[in-house]
């Protein structure tokens, strides 16, 4: 879907999925990462907005570990 993206908008930074009980595939967010865009479900996004690299943002729980959205 990552690339079907690219191909209808052209150049993104940011990757919008949706509600919190959507998901992605770490083969896309791996994509992402290494193309500088941001790949969010509504969980992630408000966090990631607030970055310089916005699309290395990560979740973290209470306890300082990341919390993945992959399905």
């Amino acid at each position: 879907m990552v690339d079907r993206a690219i191909d209808e908008f052209g150049e993104l930074d940011i990757i919008y999925i949706g509600g919190g009980w959507n998901g992605y595939q770490s083969e896309a967010k791996d994509l992402c990462l290494d193309s500088h865009i941001g790949l969010y479900v509504t969980d992630e996004m408000s966090g990631a907005l607030w970055r310089d690299e916005y699309w290395n943002y990560q979740k973290r729980d209470k306890d300082g570990d990341p919390i993945t959205f992959t399905r």
